[in-house]
């Protein structure tokens, strides 16, 4: 389910990105697709709501898999989040492209929501990153000691990438930082998966 959600992500947004004139994937946000009013507003909320799904399926990974209750839980927030995003749309009365770029005075409540949805859906991802770092590496669950090093990694590569989002090529760097958020996401759902414990082992 994690590596459905987010396949299904993924097409959704380079499909609904070609069906825009004037849409650029290096320099426009993804979540502009889904605007009030966008063309391709469902195809996009689809994806995003699958990206949702991919969260709460790793969410899921991880509580049989490791015990991990408290990383579980952050991966299942992040989700949440994500279907705020999803809900609360922007609005781009000019037309999509370049929406959220230039002057932000005209953003009204829903476009506020909207972004607070995005920095919370990265607080998320970061607390869990960082969740499983610790844990790994205290061996305080199952997770191999590998991966907090990784995860510390992404964690890093999570901030650096999204600090890029808001300057110059900013649909790239957003796209980048969703790509190694979500290659996180794969890979804590293919090693909880790997290591699943029986039902009903003791923690």
């Amino acid at each position: 389910m994690s590596v459905l959600g987010v396949l299904v992500f993924w097409v959704g947004v380079f499909v609904a990105g070609g069906l825009v004139n004037g849409y650029s994937a290096r320099e426009d946000y993804i979540s502009v697709l889904a605007a009030r009013g966008s063309p391709v507003a469902v195809l996009v909320i689809s994806a995003l709501l699958a990206n949702a799904v991919a969260h709460l399926a790793t969410a899921g990974a991880v509580l049989a898999g490791w015990g991990a209750r408290l990383l579980a839980g952050f991966l299942a927030a992040a989700a949440v989040a994500l279907v705020a995003v999803a809900v609360f749309r922007q609005s781009c009365p000019a037309g999509l492209p370049r929406c959220g770029l230039a002057d932000s005075s005209a953003a009204d409540w829903v476009d506020v929501v909207h972004g607070v949805s995005v920095g919370v859906y990265e607080l998320f991802t970061l607390a869990a990153m960082l969740t499983l770092t610790i844990g790994a590496l205290r061996r305080n669950f199952a997770p191999p000691r590998w991966l907090g090093w990784v995860s510390l990694a992404f964690a890093a590569g999570s901030v650096a990438l999204g600090a890029q989002s808001v300057g110059d090529n900013s649909g790239m760097w957003q796209r980048l930082w969703l790509a190694n958020n979500l290659a996180w996401l794969l890979l804590v759902a293919w090693t909880a998966t790997a290591r699943e414990r029986p039902i009903g082992r003791a923690r």
